[in-house]
């Protein structure tokens, strides 16, 4: 798996979300790494991370990544990126210092006791378009994305930037990442966490609904929840400074 680190500081590893790579992180990146040293994970399949057949089952990924990383971290994860971040403190809790869920769902689809998240039907026509033509379901995914956004222009052009400078992500790659977006399901983590843990949701966010918030404040009373206005599934891109201010707010309490 490869991992680049930059930057100087308490350890922070920052996991990208689905069909990304660790290079979506540059705007918050020149921030945080003036005060932090950065480990940049491409997930397996991703970025410059090979692809193997059942990288994505969650105990292989999370001992490829325990192998791969300091003994005590920050973890900082976006999207599918926060459900990894997440189930980490479960497995490795004694890794994770404090965590970090960045426009992330412990259990991405809906269900019957949890609304507050896709609705299956529409994630289903996502994943059968995405064997049908990837590069196109790719760009649609950006155009989500950036919905919402304050200047959904900047954000499109930054992830669709990003994902040309790799090679696109192994198609196998990204249906074993749908997969783990419909069938993992970490609530029972995100009750029994013991490190601090914050939670950034986006007003506008079309893929992660604000109004998880008051679902997973019940999970977890002791969650710090910040909600960045007017922003979408990005907002480190939309805002880096913003969000900055909002994770080591969180960080050096």
């Amino acid at each position: 798996m490869h991992i680049k680190s930059i930057g100087q500081g308490p350890d922070l590893v920052l996991v990208h979300g689905w069909s990304m790579h660790s290079g979506v992180w540059s705007p918050l990146l020149e921030l945080l790494s003036e005060h932090f040293r950065c480990h940049l994970v491409d997930l397996p399949g991703h970025g410059q991370s090979e692809w193997h057949e059942g990288d994505f089952e969650l105990k292989r990924l999370l001992d490829n990544l325990s192998l791969a990383l300091p003994q005590e971290a920050i973890w900082l994860g976006w999207s599918l990126g926060g459900m990894v971040a997440l189930a980490m403190t479960h497995n490795y809790p004694e890794k994770v210092k404090k965590l970090i869920l960045l426009a992330s769902n412990p259990c991405f689809v809906q269900t019957d006791d949890w609304p507050c998240a896709m609705a299956a039907e529409v994630f289903n026509n996502f994943s059968a378009s995405l064997a049908e033509d990837q590069q196109l379901t790719l760009q649609r995914f950006i155009m989500l994305q950036a919905k919402g956004a304050n200047q959904p222009r900047q954000v499109i052009k930054q992830l669709s930037e990003q994902l040309a400078q790799q090679h696109e992500p192994e198609p196998e790659a990204l249906k074993a990442g749908l997969k783990c977006l419909a069938e993992w399901d970490l609530r029972d983590t995100l009750a029994s966490v013991n490190c601090p843990t914050q939670m950034i949701l986006a007003e506008n966010d079309h893929l992660i609904p604000v109004s998880l918030a008051e679902y997973v404040q019940k999970l977890q009373p002791k969650l710090r929840i910040d909600v960045m206005p007017g922003l979408g599934h990005a907002p480190f891109i939309s805002q880096p400074q913003q969000c900055q201010l909002v994770i080591e707010q969180f960080i050096h309490e």
